[in-house]
């Protein structure tokens, strides 16, 4: 009897262990086609240019390059990385100003329905940023 018990707690344990994996729940994530095309430009040439200064110290370090050319290179790639992150300064803030709220008027995340505390900032659930709610009008 007791072999029983032991038997069907154990499937219960490995029933929940287990259902994190077998839920269909649609998590919100950015997909390349929701990705805009001048973010993805300026993200991959910000990379570039990480990648070719780490180059350049790297020759500098092995003897390759002189001191001038390093100085000469190092601070036409500094210049181009910092255009670049003032770029994606702009494009970031612009989508942050332009983006949707994802909650519903009966306090629920528009992305899987969990519903939210008013001073949640993200969805618990599905971690979609939540826009704050208005205050109410003040009456006279």
């Amino acid at each position: 009897m007791s072999a029983i018990i032991i038997a069907i707690i154990a499937l219960v344990a490995l029933g929940l262990a287990f259902q994190p994996l077998f839920r269909q729940e649609q998590l919100a994530f950015v997909t390349a086609d929701e990705l805009d095309p001048n973010l993805e430009n300026l993200l991959s040439a910000r990379e570039a240019t990480y990648s070719a200064i780490k180059d350049l110290e790297s020759d500098h370090m092995q003897g390759k390059l002189s001191n001038v050319d390093y100085q000469t290179l190092r601070s036409k790639y500094e210049t181009k990385a910092l255009a670049i992150l003032q770029q994606l300064d702009v494009v970031e803030t612009n989508s942050v100003v332009t983006a949707q709220p994802v909650a519903t008027a009966d306090g629920r995340c528009a992305h899987c329905g969990e519903p939210f505390d008013a001073r949640d900032k993200f969805c618990r659930r599905c971690g979609a940023s939540i826009a704050p709610t208005a205050p109410p009008a003040a009456r006279p």
